[in-house]
Formats: C-alpha cells, sequence, structure tokens
C-alpha cells in the first residue's frame, strides 16, 4: 500500500503537519511527503497510489488555487489511465477568524477519482497572534491520523 501526502507550502505548518502524519502512519504503510510545487501529478499516477491526502494553507480560495490546480491535473492523467485512488483525505490549517465554509468534500468528489473520502477532513486554525497553532491542534492530528491507522488496519483484514 502505497500514500502519498502532497501540501501546499506556506508558512511551513502545513509541512510539519504533513511530517507529523508521516511518522505516524510510516508503521502501517508505505508513506512520502511532497510539496505541490515540486512533485509532479504525473509521477503519482506512475507510482499507482493507494491513498492520497492534500495539506493546504487556506487564505482565500478553498482549497487553494494551487491545490486545485494540482488536484485538476492529477484527476486528468489518472482519468486517462483508469486509476482510482481506494482513499482520499486532507487537511488545512486556516486563519483564526476565516469565516468562509470551505468546499473540500464537494471538490474532491468531483475532481479525483476514489473510492471514498475518508476520514473527514482535518480542520486547523491558526491563531494570528502568535502564528502558531490553536491549543489542541497536535491532539487532533494524532485523532485523524489514529482514524487512518484503523482504516489501514480494516482494509488488511478484507
Amino acid at each position: 500500500m502505497k500514500l502519498w501526502i502532497i501540501y501546499k507550502n506556506g508558512i511551513g505548518f502545513s509541512k510539519i503537519i504533513a511530517e507529523m502524519l508521516q511518522d505516524r502512519l510510516e508503521d502501517y504503510v508505505d508513506i512520502s511527503v511532497g510539496n505541490a510545487k515540486k512533485i509532479d501529478p504525473a509521477f503519482l499516477v506512475e507510482e499507482k497510489i493507494d491513498y492520497l491526502i492534500i495539506g493546504d494553507m487556506i487564505s482565500k480560495e478553498i482549497p487553494s488555487l494551487e491545490i486545485q490546480n494540482w488536484l485538476l491535473k492529477y484527476w486528468e492523467i489518472s482519468r486517462r489511465k483508469n486509476l482510482i485512488v481506494k482513499a482520499i483525505s486532507g487537511f488545512y490549517i486556516a486563519l483564526a477568524d476565516i469565516k468562509i465554509e470551505p468546499f473540500w468534500v464537494e471538490f474532491l468528489q468531483d475532481n479525483i477519482n476514489a473510492e471514498i473520502i475518508y476520514p473527514p477532513i482535518l480542520r486547523l486554525k491558526l491563531n494570528r497572534a502568535g502564528l502558531a497553532l490553536e491549543n489542541g491542534a497536535l491532539e487532533i492530528v494524532k485523532d485523524y491520523s489514529n482514524d487512518f491507522i484503523g482504516f489501514f488496519i480494516e482494509n488488511k483484514k478484507e
């Protein structure tokens, strides 16, 4: 089983979360992490990945234009090769005062060939004053990764 975490490079928090998830999941799945600007979607199609997690830093567009473009390119290439990922998920980090409701799930459903979107999209908030993740963020990431671990274990049984 192969999982890739692709993230948008912003001020570094998406990379930190991606690497935290990598550390938590590496005992259960072959996992790699990469920046959306540096990893060509065609490369992931050639690798025939099983799982995909997308990470983003939200400021205006939700998901960001960079992530939307990356996912659309991945979708076009994978559709031509008739590839379907077993599961796709995502996380995003938003400024605490953003009021816009993201349309992650709808965007992923419309633009990625995936069996399921699992677990629910992870949402973290950035404390603008301290330029740090809000209190409790590490526990939320731990719970999210535990959900994925349970998912991997269940799928191995089947």
